[in-house]
Formats: structure tokens, sequence, C-alpha cells
């Protein structure tokens, strides 16, 4: 086939971009696959075809033509920075970083690359390379909100949280409405203790990529803790996670003592643990069809609707308990043995966003179960490569895969004498149910575990055991041996 001309090339390329700009994605998408078949070294129409299929999320056709628009293209760092922007949204981000310093070797200013290694970066949890990024970045452009935005978080993850809430400040005088940066901030001063602003700020979330899909369209208004309930039927629904469900159900005796008639609707899995639980006059499977109510409350904004400090945390002994079948059922299943039992789980959902910094991986809990003095029961759902195996090694009884819903995990914990656990929905439980319970903590933890202390106002009889430094869990394993070995002696 002949070479088009380059007249016609640049028309038709002009053509292609003026179709993409007005909207026409599709006729576009035609127009730069025209045009590579006769042109295949064409980069601007390669670039534009990757970044089209990068916005449907077919990552595979991206690569490729970002790919070779590269090639088409070695000097160009918009190319180069985006195919690293498409590894990292494979989460592949130690590939994705070495063609972000290409784009940079390229252009030492393109402020596009530089935000992209940095959040990299953070996702490595190489917080000190991402803050340089980050601030490369705002040397060149002081406005750029994103960057001030994603400093903040490394700040946060560093734990400089003065220099976080200044930067998350910035970003919120340059975009008033950045909805993020309001929630982060939230999440910060909640992590602080500074729970008038951190409850306040946390309703940001509704406004973010991440919750929006949350949020339920109901007629009745939102309760926000401010008109009176009594002889009214308020829904409160959960959200989020099943921790985050476990442990705010403990609000809601307040809102039956206000005289309102509670419907309380949470996920399938912990229905049958909380059909009986306190304060609700009805529970409800997520999916059920609702009945009449007057209002309506999201479970994760009770403490803002109670207005809850650190002095009000509502923590007056267990407030869920297994169901009574169950507890005998497991209880027949698991008779008790000499010596001390204790439950055990390492990880959470290997999709959550924080997973490579709040599980632990087993191997390094190896040590804790050489005791054979102990007996272990995993209630460990979902087991990574060789899990089992080690498990098996160790005479841990694996439950995970026998458990049906959380009353079966609420039955298990009930009959243990110890929980150990990381930051997962089971440490909630067994706080929820008032067991003792260990639970190991990332150096930068979630809100709700504050800082510098090891114990929680949120449940009692919770310990806690914190990285010093982070990302290593020596420390914390240590120590959780050594008081485990003194537990044990004690108990004997």
């Amino acid at each position: 086939m002949p070479a088009a001309r380059p007249d016609k090339t640049s028309s038709d390329l002009a053509f292609a971009l003026d179709l993409e700009r007005q909207g026409l994605v599709e006729a576009a998408e035609q127009q730069f696959l025209r045009l590579v078949q006769t042109q295949p070294k064409e980069w601007r129409a390669l670039h534009q075809l990757g970044a089209i299929y990068l916005s449907r999320g077919d990552y595979v056709q991206a690569l490729q033509f970002m790919g070779a628009a590269m090639k088409a293209k070695p000097s160009s760092a918009e190319a180069k920075s985006n195919y690293g922007y498409i590894l990292q949204q494979l989460d592949r981000h130690d590939e994705a970083i070495p063609y972000f310093n290409r784009a940079l070797a390229a252009n030492p200013a393109y402020v596009s690359a530089l935000l992209n290694r940095g959040t990299s970066f953070h996702h490595l949890g190489k917080f000190t390379e991402a803050l340089v990024s980050f601030d490369r970045a705002l040397a060149r452009e002081p406005g750029n909100v994103k960057a001030w935005y994603n400093r903040a978080n490394v700040l946060h993850e560093l734990r400089r949280f003065d220099e976080a809430l200044a930067s998350f400040a910035k970003a919120i005088a340059l975009k008033p409405d950045y909805a993020d940066a309001h929630w982060n901030e939230g999440l910060t001063r909640l992590l602080l203790g500074d729970f008038e602003t951190g409850w306040a700020k946390y309703e940001w979330r509704w406004q973010t990529a991440a919750q929006k899909h949350l949020q339920r369209d109901f007629v009745q208004p939102l309760w926000r803790g401010t008109e009176p309930i009594a002889g009214k039927a308020i829904l409160v629904h959960a959200e989020q996670g099943f921790g985050d469900t476990l442990q705010f159900v403990r609000y809601l005796p307040q809102l039956s003592a206000q005289g309102a008639d509670v419907v309380l609707e949470v996920q399938p899995a912990l229905y049958a643990l909380l059909s009986g639980v306190k304060g609700a006059a009805r529970v409800l499977k997520r999916g059920d069809a609702l009945p009449a109510f007057d209002l309506h409350c999201p479970i994760m904004s009770l403490p803002l609707a109670c207005r809850t400090s650190l002095q009000t945390i509502p923590n007056a002994g267990p407030y869920v308990e297994a169901p009574r079948e169950r507890l005998e059922a497991w209880r027949a299943r698991l008779p008790k043995k000499d010596g001390l039992r204790v439950a055990l789980a390492w990880a959470g959902s290997a999709t959550h966003r924080q997973d490579r910094l709040r599980s632990v991986p087993l191997a390094l809990l190896r040590p804790l179960l050489a005791r054979d003095d102990i007996e272990w029961l995993s209630v460990q759902r979902d087991l990574r490569t060789g899990d089992s195996d080690m498990l098996d090694a160790c005479n841990v009884r694996q439950l995970g895969g026998e458990l049906t819903d959380f009353a079966d995990t609420a039955a298990i914990l009930s009959l243990a004498d110890l929980v150990i656990t990381v930051d997962t929905a089971v440490a909630h439980l067994a706080g929820a149910l008032g067991r003792p319970a260990w639970v190991l903590l990332q150096y930068s933890p979630d809100f709700r575990w504050l800082l510098d202390r090891d114990d929680s106002p949120w449940y009692p009889t919770v310990r806690l055991f914190r990285q010093s430094r982070f990302g290593e869990w020596d420390d914390p394993v240590a120590r959780t041996i050594d008081a485990l070995r003194r537990h044990a002696a004690a108990q004997s």
C-alpha cells in the first residue's frame, strides 16, 4: 500500500483529534485506526488510541498502543509517562516507576510524570521517595492541588501529622470542594483524637469517587442528631466494611433510649449474628424489602449524630453475642483441651487497599505458632500461597473454610481464651463480643485505633501491639510472643 501524503496524514490526524475534542470518541477511534493502518509510526494517533483504551479499562490494548507510541517517538515524555500510568492502574508499580523516570529524563519539568511517580512510590510504601516527587512537582507548579493532596497523604503515612494537615488545608484552599482532601483530613483528625472536626469532615466521603456510589437515595430525611426521634422509625444502614458495622452498632441503644423504633439493615454475612442486637427493633439483610420509616442514618454517621468525643464513646461492655445454637454447635465440635486456646487471624481481604500494610505474612508468626502447649484455631478465611501447609506443620486447626458467616466466627471467638489478629473484621468482632484480643497494628493505623497507646477506648478488652517502624513486623510479633509466654504462664 503506498504511503499517505504528509499533508493528508496531517489533515486526517487533525480531523481525528477534533472528533475526540468534541466527545465523539468512537468516531475518533475509527479515524485513528485507519490512520495507523497507513502510517503505523504516527505516534500521536497511536498515543490517542492508547488513551482511549485506557479510559475504557482495556489495559491490554492500551499498553499495546501506548508502547507503539513510545517506539514511534522515543523522545516523547508524554508517551513514557502514560505507559507507566497504565501499569500503575494494573497495580504494577515496580514496573511503572522506570517509565516515569524515563519521562523525566526526557523532560525534567514534566509535572504529570512527577505526580504519577509519587503515587507509585506511595503505593509501594516508599514514602520518602514519594514526598520528593510531590515536592518537585510543587516546585514547578505551586498551585497544583493534586500534588498538595498527595503530599498530605504521604505525610500522614510518615506520621508527620501537622505537616499533613497543613498540606490538606493548602489543597482545600485551592479547591474548596475537594471532597477527598476534606475526607482524608477528617481521617487524620480522627486518628489524632480530634473527633469534633474529624466526624464532621468524615461526612465528605459521600462526595468522593470511592464512596459516593454507596450513598442511599431515600426520600426520607437524613438524621444528623438534631431532630427528636421519639416515636419515629429510623433506618440505620450499613455502608462500608464488616468491621465498621460491628463497631458502630453499639450506638443503637442510644437511639432506642431516645424513643426511636430502630430498623437495622446489615450485610447478609452479619445478619445471623446481629439479628438480636441490642437497641434494634428489627434487623434486615441488605436487599430485603424495607418497612416504612421516617428518618435514616448511615451507620458510620452515628458518631457524628451522637456527638461522640473520646470521653463519650459508648463502651460499657459487650454489645454483641454469638447466637446460642451456633455456640453450642461449635462447642460440640471443639471440645476443650488442657491449656490455652487461641483464635488467630493474620490477614484481611487481599483486595483491601491497605492489605499489604495491615496483613502479617504467616511465616513471621511461625515462632508464635511453635508453642505446642497452645491450641491454635485459625479463623482465617482467605489463605495465601503456602499458608495451609504451614498451618498443618504447626498443628493449627484450620476452621476458616467451615465458617458460613460471622455468627460462626463469633461462636469460635467466644470459645477461645484469647484472640490474636491484625486490623480486620475479626478484631472488631472480638471487641464487640468483649473477648480478650490482641491486635497487631501497622505504623500509621486506621483512625479508630488512635496513636501511641496499647489500649482502645472503643474496646476495653483489646490490647494493641503497634509497629514502631513502618512496614516492620518483627518488633510487634516479638512483643506478642513474649506477652503470650507471660499470659500462658499466668493461666497455668
